[in-house]
């Protein structure tokens, strides 16, 4: 009888032991534990049972608590993957319409962001992949500035405010926001097959939103003005800026959206 009480009380005491150490000092406290255990196998049994409720609500608690902070560590590390990818993104697209996608490497592009050059295949699989997603962006921003300036242009002026921004001083001053064909029309010629298709689907996407603003009878026929009108303008505007003199420049400029105006915007 005896012995089976010993062994009793040892089971009981390594099942308080194997609880938390968090739990025990707070429900019980050291001292109250030492008392509780000199009291006898019986009085522990007793205790034990009626605190039974109150540990497995602590044990829960504390498994919440462990399982918030966990998703609030997963939501944390999402949002700040995506914000890294987007300033990585931002960066690389100002980048290498300044400098060209092949000067940029992936370090200098990492480096700018604050970010190490391991770091950038947790984002993208090769620079390829930021290289397409980089001309997307480029696309859409300026795509989305001069839609705007369509949309608020006088009726029937749409495509003549589009000539006159795209051939602006300003434009042809800032690569690094301006046309990405016009800052990279070569490399983008150089690059391998599977990029310049994809690069091929971006342009096309890009073309499609002008052309509510190009005179045409047809669709077809708006494509067509479309499709020699903007690759044209990017020629002008990347030998625009290979000139040192900015008068001439402005000058070169002048002409070229005279003659765009005329051969595209007049009915």
């Amino acid at each position: 009888m005896i012995r089976s009480g010993v062994l009793k009380f040892a089971r009981l005491a390594r099942s308080l032991a194997s609880l938390p150490i968090s739990i025990l000092a707070f429900v019980l406290g050291w001292q109250g534990t030492e008392a509780l255990c000199l009291s006898g196998p019986r009085a522990v049994q007793r205790y034990f049972d009626l605190l039974q409720p109150a540990l497995a609500g602590s044990i829960l608690a504390l498994t919440g608590i462990r399982v918030l902070s966990y998703s609030y560590l997963m939501r944390y590390s999402l949002e700040h993957k995506a914000l890294n990818h987007e300033k990585i993104l931002s960066v690389a697209a100002r980048s290498f319409r300044e400098r060209g996608g092949d000067t940029s490497g992936i370090g200098t592009v990492m480096r700018k962001v604050g970010l190490k050059k391991g770091g950038f295949y947790r984002h993208f699989k090769s620079k390829d992949d930021l290289f397409v997603e980089a001309v997307a962006r480029a696309l859409d921003e300026t795509g989305r500035g001069m839609v705007e300036v369509a949309k608020s242009a006088p009726e029937g002026q749409a495509l003549r405010v589009i000539i006159e921004r795209y051939l602006s001083v300003g434009h042809a001053n800032s690569p690094g926001t301006g046309c990405v064909r016009a800052a990279l029309g070569p490399e983008l010629a150089r690059k391998p097959i599977a990029i310049r298709k994809r690069i091929e689907t971006l342009l096309e996407a890009y073309r499609e939103r002008f052309i509510p603003f190009v005179p045409g009878k047809t669709r077809e026929e708006k494509q067509a003005k479309i499709r020699l009108l903007f690759p044209s303008m990017a020629g002008v505007l990347m030998m625009a800026r290979v000139s040192s003199d900015p008068q001439r420049r402005e000058q070169f400029l002048t002409e070229a959206r005279r003659f765009f105006i005329k051969c595209f915007a007049e009915e």
